[in-house]
């Protein structure tokens, strides 16, 4: 029984406008995260299920925490903006600010809470081919026909802003997303795989969003793919540098500011506090 306590650990399940994450805050005590154990966690919560695994720890730079992101087939991830929304609350809590900087594996992210919404600093958007990646050069990453593609889908737009996104655009109907997502996040031309969003563009300051999360599958919200849409859609001209992203779990706000930094603003949720023992998943 004793042992059996000692692998009883604490998670936080949360959400951001219905992307669904399973946290765990390991300050006081550390954690081994592999794929092996994500995909148990995975299985764990089977009848509601996560889309990421996020894993809260003491800073390793100069910011006030830092975090680590794994899909839910336990693949690692550089970026999870809706994640990063979701574990500033609970910093916030604990250093008692409403600003903060979050480490991730790549960069730092300034956070910041106002009328219950937190927005996150995701920065500089890349188009190069090589950052997204992609398995060879292109000569314009705003317009690739993807390899053996199905006849009826369009060029896409590839970034990179912090993890590789692949956007198709659509101006009337949105082909089902289940029936591509799997084959396009797989296909050669990605090396790393890829986050694959389908937009219906309904007005400059307003998209529709699709997403099939590299890793997941369909998904209610993605921050950084809304990031990466309208990254892509403003340096179109297809949009604004401000923007309502609506996802099936909600609605983020997109600001594209001066400096060409994208700044993602959305609500958050605590679903509940739950105990698993690592011993029996």
């Amino acid at each position: 029984m004793e042992e059996n306590n000692k692998n009883m650990e604490r998670f936080v399940r949360m959400n951001g406008a219905g992307n669904k994450f399973l946290v765990f805050e390991s300050f006081q005590k550390s954690l081994n995260v592999n794929q092996e154990l994500v995909k148990k966690l995975y299985n764990s919560q089977i009848d509601d299920p996560f889309d990421q695994f996020v894993l809260l720890e003491k800073a390793k730079r100069q910011g006030d925490a830092h975090v680590s992101f794994w899909n839910a087939d336990g693949s690692t991830s550089g970026m999870c903006g809706n994640a990063l929304r979701c574990v500033a609350h609970l910093v916030f809590a604990r250093k008692n600010r409403d600003f903060i900087i979050l480490e991730t594996i790549n960069k730092d992210i300034n956070c910041w809470e106002s009328n219950n919404h937190i927005s996150v600093d995701i920065g500089i958007p890349s188009f190069e081919w090589s950052d997204i990646p992609l398995n060879n050069e292109v000569d314009d990453t705003l317009s690739i026909r993807l390899p053996s593609a199905p006849c009826d889908l369009p060029n896409f737009s590839a970034v990179n802003i912090g993890n590789p996104h692949a956007i198709f655009f659509f101006h009337e109907v949105t082909p089902e997303l289940k029936k591509y997502g799997y084959e396009i996040e797989n296909n050669p031309i990605f090396p790393e795989r890829v986050n694959v969003s389908f937009a219906n563009i309904l007005n400059r300051n307003l998209v529709k969003l699709d997403v099939w999360e590299r890793g997941s599958g369909i998904t209610l919200a993605c921050g950084s793919a809304a990031c990466a849409t309208v990254a892509v859609g403003s340096k179109l001209n297809l949009m604004d540098k401000e923007v309502e992203v609506s996802l099936p779990g909600g609605i983020l706000k997109i600001v594209l500011d001066e400096n060409d930094h994208i700044i993602l603003t959305g609500p958050y949720e605590i679903e509940k506090e739950i105990k698993i023992n690592l011993s029996d998943i």
